[in-house]
C-alpha cells in the first residue's frame, strides 16, 4: 500500500511534525509505503521518502512566510494529482483542503488529522491581520469530506461534533505516542532535583504563570529544588524581567538541540510543570511520566486526557492550586512514589508501535471498502 502523507513542515520535530516523523518511519513495519509531502528540505532527513513541494513556509519559527504557504498548498495538490496513491492522509491546517480535494478528484480514500482548533480564540492567539481569515480558513479546511477523521484530544472531538456539525461517525481519538525504548536507553548522569519546564517560550504556554507559583513556594522547597526551563522563544526576555523582580533565581537553559540531551536534563529532574493556557497533547508530558518524573499540568485539552488526576500526576486551574501540588509532590515521598509508578504504566501504552500500528489499520479498512 502506498500512502501520501502530508504535512506543512517536518522539522523542528514538535507535536504534527513528531508524529509524521514517526509513522513515516513506521508505517513500513506494516507492509505500507510512505512518502512525506511537505515544505522542508529532504535532506533535513535522508532515510525517509520526502518530497519538498515548495519553499520553507517557516523560515524564521513561528514566523510562517504566507505566501510559501499559499504555494505549499498549491503545489501539493498538483503533486497528488501527478502521482498515484492509495491513500491521502493530511496532517494539520494547512494540509487539509488540497488533500481532500486532490483525493475527491481521483477517487481515492483520505484521512485528516487535525491537532487543534482556535475557532474564536485565533485573535487572541495571534495578533497579525491574517488572524482575521483564521476561522473560515479553519471551518472550511476541517469540513472538507475526509473519510476518517482523526484526533489527539477528546475536546477537540467535541468541538467538531457540537460547533463543526462533522458527523461522530468519521471522529476517532487516536493519541501521539512516544518512543519507550529509546527513553529506557537515555541514562541520566545526575539527579539535580529541579522543578523543570521544556517547551517553546511563547504566551499561550504561559511560562509567567510558573515563575511566579515558583516564587510562591516557601524558601526551604526552592533551595533544595532549582527551577529549570528549557525551550528558546518570544516570551524569554519577558521571563527573565520577571524572575529578577520576583527574586527567585531562574536557570534559562535556551534551546537544547539533542533530544537525548533534554531525556537527560527531564530525568535528572524531579518534577516537570506543565502551564499552558492550551495544549492540544503534549508529548513532553508522556515522556515524563515514562521516564519516572511527576507531573503538574494545567487542566488543558491534551494532558486532561493522559492524566488521571491525583492518580498519574495532577491538573490544576489556578496559580494557588499549582503550587499546592507542586509543593505536595515534592514533599510527600509516598505519594510521588506512587505516582511515578501509576504514570509509566499508563505512559507506555501510548508507544509509537502501538500508535503507528492503529493508523495502518485506519488506513487498511478504508482501502478494503
Amino acid at each position: 500500500m502506498k500512502v501520501a502523507l502530508c504535512t506543512e513542515i517536518l522539522y523542528p520535530l514538535y507535536g504534527v511534525e513528531r508524529r509524521v516523523y514517526e509513522m513515516a518511519k513506521r508505517l513500513p513495519k506494516y507492509g505500507i509505503e510512505a512518502e512525506v509531502f511537505t515544505s522542508t528540505n529532504r535532506n533535513r532527513f535522508k532515510h525517509l521518502n520526502i518530497n519538498q513541494v515548495s519553499h520553507c513556509t517557516i523560515t524564521n519559527p513561528p514566523k510562517r512566510n504566507y505566501a510559501f504557504c499559499i504555494g505549499y498548498m498549491f503545489n501539493l495538490f498538483r503533486q497528488l494529482m501527478k502521482s498515484d496513491y492509495d491513500i491521502i492522509h493530511a496532517e494539520g491546517h494547512l494540509s487539509l483542503i488540497p488533500c481532500s480535494l486532490a483525493a475527491v478528484m481521483r477517487k481515492k480514500p483520505s484521512i485528516a488529522t487535525i491537532h487543534d482548533l482556535y475557532l474564536a480564540d485565533w485573535r487572541q492567539m495571534y495578533k497579525s491581520i491574517a488572524s482575521f481569515g483564521g476561522i473560515p480558513f479553519e471551518v472550511v479546511s476541517c469540513k472538507m469530506p475526509f473519510d476518517r477523521v482523526l484526533t489527539v484530544n477528546s475536546s477537540l472531538k467535541a468541538k467538531m461534533e457540537e460547533i463543526l456539525k462533522i458527523n461522530s461517525e468519521k471522529i476517532e481519538i487516536l493519541h501521539s505516542g512516544i518512543d519507550t525504548k529509546y527513553i529506557d536507553s537515555v541514562k541520566s548522569d545526575k539527579k539535580d532535583e529541579s522543578i523543570i519546564y521544556i517547551g517553546r517560550l511563547v504566551p499561550q504556554k504561559s511560562v509567567d504563570t510558573l515563575i511566579k507559583v515558583y516564587a510562591l513556594l516557601p524558601i526551604e522547597v526552592r533551595k533544595k529544588h532549582s527551577l529549570k526551563i528549557i525551550g528558546e522563544g518570544s516570551e524569554r526576555p519577558k521571563l527573565e524581567a520577571l524572575s529578577k523582580s520576583l527574586g527567585v533565581d531562574v536557570n534559562f537553559m535556551g534551546k537544547v538541540e539533542q533530544h537525548e540531551a533534554v531525556l537527560k536534563e527531564l530525568k535528572a529532574a524531579s518534577l516537570f510543570v506543565l502551564p499552558s493556557k492550551r495544549e492540544s497533547f503534549g508529548i513532553t508530558i508522556l515522556e515524563a511520566m515514562f521516564s519516572g518524573v511527576p507531573v503538574v499540568s494545567t487542566a488543558t485539552e491534551g494532558p486532561s486526557d493522559h492524566i488521571e488526576n491525583g492518580k498519574t500526576g495532577f491538573l490544576v486551574r489556578d496559580v494557588k492550586e499549582m503550587a499546592e501540588k507542586i509543593e505536595l509532590v515534592l514533599t510527600d515521598s509516598t505519594l510521588k512514589k506512587s505516582i511515578i509508578k501509576n504514570a509509566r504504566t499508563s505512559a507506555e501504552k501510548h508507544d509509537w508501535d502501538i500508535i503507528v500500528k492503529n493508523i495502518a489499520d485506519r488506513y487498511k479498512e478504508l482501502v478494503k471498502c
